[in-house]
């Protein structure tokens, strides 16, 4: 077994600060949110796809989109941007969300080129299966001035035609703006004022041509939505109503229900923004100091919004908020404690909470990920366990067989017919840790458990979700950055020069450029898995630097769970410099990697 397939897929973080906790008895099901499959239209209270099909969002928020820091906000190299596909892809397959909010300056529109540049991280999204909510902030505005509509008028014109993109269209609504006249916010009279101005900037959006859903916050003050009536609805069939919801004020059942539950009963309603806010001292002192009963407040929240059908976008996708860092992409947690307005390194948070929900696990239980770092995991495919593994020493396969213990445990598959199979394993390791195994190729798809059986009879288990593909490229560490494999040119007079695509020292990777000389055919050979039963190649979609470049072969590789896929690389694509490769199979996206085209650029 290669230590690129033993190490090269640790999530270091997660695998540190585990700590001890006991397993639920029954595992709960776990479901893959559906890509979005726009345009979007609302009926009821539900927002449904081109399909017709209930769409919920489950998400969280990006950094806020400024022009001059697109390059920061897009790097690669020892950590990734928060707007970057890496980071993108990271939401959408460890996190498995399917929504980013993006806030967006309506004051900066002005700059040239600004929704050019807007529009790539729009479609960079958009590219890894994540829907777009293009969130207008107007910095010192307590309810949209001229500027908001103008702006409106634009970026709707822009982005008429991008399916999988909804406008969010004042996210700051104070009743500070209300006249004396008007009374309380929450009065007819304030809920008519409020209805008035978002009014103007939906006509804005419909004038500029636009007809994908718009999304309309309610009143930011510890009431949310209370008061609404049928009068207080805008005057447009495709009305998503928003609420931000605070802990502080919105921690109960029945307070939920009065603030945007009850709401949620006639019209789709999405949840943004909420937080423990931990860095916040005055916000931090509504949390509960325990960590469990912390947990138990954020889950709280989450039970509701199922229950009610109410989408989300939680916290935001930055250090300290759902991530640690931006180097792994690593869930914040809560069981090492925090101290209120005092955010150190690692920071506490609920992204553990929030991707354990996401993932049908628990916080501080055993659970599975593909290749990728995605929930599903494909027939034959490689799978990593993290947890409590618990094995009596650590211990690595040797060569290209898979035994089926490693370190005095073992590793079973129950799938979705009841048929429990033994599962060949690469890596194993003591206490808390990760094991690496491969599903068995015989297994049932759909709904599943692993179980790994311990020589002193103990158990842990997990549930997992098995597929025919659930693609992903290998990397030197976790699941990101330079994708691993070789590259090979056919020159004009015969003669074949190959090259790796990466090097590493430890958990530092850099790519190694492919010559792409001219007039030579290049084809990349990708180390991978979940590719192999793919029913064609047709139904593999490889895209480098946003173009759609051409599948040569897919299959099995070298060692257990590892599939080869390769591909020819474009002469046009020549001299592109480091650049992202993602992959899909049947529409499920695969981690994004990194890949470097080196030779000089073609004359056009």
């Amino acid at each position: 077994m290669s230590a690129v397939t033993v190490f090269g897929l640790l999530l270091a973080g997660n695998v540190l600060l585990l700590a001890a906790a006991s397993l639920p008895s029954q595992p709960k099901q776990q479901q893959i949110t559906p890509n979005p499959a726009g345009p979007f239209h609302v009926s009821g209270n539900r927002l449904l796809d081109s399909q017709g099909r209930a769409f919920l969002m489950r998400g969280t928020q990006l950094t806020e989109f400024h022009p001059q820091t697109v390059e920061r906000d897009n790097r690669a190299g020892e950590d990734f941007g928060p707007h970057s596909a890496t980071s993108l892809s990271a939401i959408r397959l460890r996190f498995n969300m399917n929504t980013v909010r993006l806030p967006v300056n309506v004051l900066e529109s002005t700059a040239p080129g600004y929704f050019s540049e807007l529009a790539k991280v729009v479609r960079r999204a958009n590219q890894i299966d994540l829907l777009v909510v293009l969130a207008a902030r107007e910095p010192g505005a307590a309810m949209p001035s001229p500027k908001s509509a103008e702006f409106w008028s634009r970026c709707a014109a822009f982005f008429k035609d991008y399916p999988n993109v909804v406008f969010d269209v004042f996210s700051d609504p104070s009743p500070s703006a209300l006249p004396a006249s008007a009374g309380d916010a929450h009065s007819a009279a304030g809920w008519n004022f409020w209805r008035n101005d978002m009014q103007g900037l939906v006509r804005a959006v419909r004038t500029a041509g636009a007809t994908q859903p718009i999304v309309a916050m309610g009143w930011k003050d510890d009431r949310l939505f209370e008061g609404t009536d049928a009068a207080a609805l805008i005057d447009d069939p495709n009305i998503i109503y928003e609420a931000s919801p605070r802990f502080a004020n919105t921690r109960t059942d029945s307070q939920r229900d009065a603030h945007l539950g009850l709401l949620a009963m006639r019209v789709p309603v999405l949840a943004t923004g909420w937080d423990l806010e931990l860095d916040d001292a005055a916000a931090c002192a509504a949390v509960p100091t325990d960590p469990t009963a912390a947990a138990a407040l954020v889950q709280s929240n989450l039970n509701y919004f199922d229950a009610h059908q109410i989408s989300w976008t939680v916290s935001v996708f930055e250090p300290g908020k759902l991530i640690k860092d931006l180097s792994f992409d690593d869930a914040t947690t809560l069981e090492n404690g925090w101290t209120c307005g005092q955010p150190v390194y690692p920071y506490a948070g609920l992204g553990r909470v929030i991707e354990g929900h996401m993932r049908a696990s628990e916080e501080r239980g055993l659970f599975v990920v593909s290749g990728s770092g995605g929930p599903d995991v494909a027939r034959g495919s490689l799978a990593l366990a993290y947890g409590p593994i618990m094995a009596a020493y650590d211990e690595k396969s040797v060569g290209t067989r898979a035994p089926l213990s490693l370190g005095r445990i073992s590793v079973q598959v129950t799938d979705a017919l009841g048929v429990t199979r033994a599962a060949g394993m690469l890596w194993s390791s003591a206490g808390w840790g990760q094991t690496n195994f491969v599903i068995p190729k015989e297994s049932a798809t759909g709904p599943a458990v692993m179980t790994i059986v311990r020589d002193d009879g103990s158990r842990s288990s997990s549930n997992i979700t098995i597929a025919d593909t659930a693609p992903g490229f290998l990397t030197g560490d976790s699941c990101r950055g330079p994708a691993i494999g070789s590259a090979t040119e056919i020159l004009r007079d015969g003669r074949i020069s190959s090259t790796v695509l990466s090097s590493c020292s430890g958990v530092h990777c850099q790519t190694i450029p492919i010559p792409m000389t001219s007039g030579a055919v290049t084809r990349v050979g990708l180390v991978s898995s979940g590719f192999r039963h793919a029913a064609s190649a047709q139904d593999i979609e490889v895209t480098i630097g946003g173009l759609r470049v051409p599948v040569v072969s897919y299959g099995p590789g070298k060692y257990p769970g590892e599939d080869l896929l390769t591909i020819e690389i474009p002469e046009a694509l020549r001299g592109l410099g480091e650049t992202d490769l993602i992959g899909h199979v049947n529409g499920r996206p695969a981690n994004a990697v990194r890949i470097y085209l080196g030779g000089e650029k073609p004359v056009l």
